[in-house]
């Protein structure tokens, strides 16, 4: 099989040195652009660590060496945090209509974390239930989390029916890719079936092929709130945090998407200058 080119494994190791980011061995095959085996990924490494071309320490690969230091001295924190997710991930999926949890953002990278960020959580709900949903989890924020947003960041909900991802690229791609579960992996892998795009960015990152819908018994509560608040209650909570997303979003960096199947929120996102840092080293 012919070498993977320095510049394919650069390019992984320059997208996330916009996080000051390294990697291990089975990250970077992850996120390669090319197909290849482990053996070829960590072999191909270590001939460019030889040749001065890319810095290597306990295992983590990066393009500058403050990287490998940041990478071993934020992993103890990082799994630590990575246990508080689950515990998170575990009462979010309590609320009603909540079909799967997902930890998503920097921390599924294992990426540099302070003890005072956030966790952000991408979050499947039932068929027609997305921003019931969201109202009663940020119902849940205000009152008693005084509306921080330190360990309950809902970014991004979608029906558990209709996953396609509207926005396609690398960006999208890597966090679709480094989705951790947190509760419910057949979600997981819905979504990953439902945006096989993703491996045109990433050819090493498995994607199932059909996978079954499984439909969730509602709850007694849950059908309490159908037939009490039903479609009526849906529409106009997807008209209330239109409106404050509309409002709050940075017009130039932030995003956000208001269908009845997603809401995404992003009012600050890295997204614009990552792609344009990527862009950077692609015109090289």
């Amino acid at each position: 099989m012919k070498p993977i080119s320095p510049k394919a494994f650069k390019q992984v190791l320059h997208y996330f040195s916009f996080f000051n980011h390294a990697l291990s061995a089975e990250e970077v095959r992850q996120y390669l652009s090319v197909p290849a085996t482990q053996q070829e990924v960590t072999e191909g490494l270590k001939v460019l660590v030889q040749e001065g071309l890319i810095y290597c320490q306990n295992g983590w690969f990066a393009l500058a060496p403050d990287a490998l230091v940041l990478r071993a001295k934020y992993e103890r924190l990082n799994l630590r945090r990575l246990k508080l997710a689950h515990s998170i991930g575990r009462f979010i999926a309590v609320f009603p209509f909540v079909r799967g949890v997902y930890l998503s953002g920097s921390l599924s990278k294992m990426g540099i974390q302070s003890k005072d960020d956030d966790l952000d959580f991408f979050i499947l709900t039932r068929s027609g239930r997305v921003w019931t949903t969201k109202f009663f989890l940020i119902a849940f924020k205000k009152i008693f989390l005084l509306n921080s947003e330190k360990y309950f960041c809902i970014n991004l909900l979608m029906d558990e029916n209709q996953l396609s991802l509207a926005k396609r690229n690398r960006y999208t791609a890597t966090e679709v890719a480094s989705l951790i579960t947190l509760r419910n992996d057949h979600g997981r892998e819905k979504v990953l079936s439902m945006n096989d795009w993703v491996k045109n960015y990433f050819p090493n990152v498995e994607v199932p092929g059909a996978v079954e819908n499984r439909v969730q018994t509602l709850s007694v509560f849950e059908r309490i709130l159908n037939a009490t608040l039903g479609d009526a209650f849906e529409r106009w909570c997807k008209a209330r945090f239109t409106i404050h997303m509309r409002t709050h979003t940075n017009k130039e960096e932030g995003y956000f998407e208001s269908e009845t199947y997603s809401s995404a929120y992003y009012p600050h996102s890295v997204e614009q200058r990552l792609m344009k840092h990527l862009e950077e080293f692609e015109n090289e």
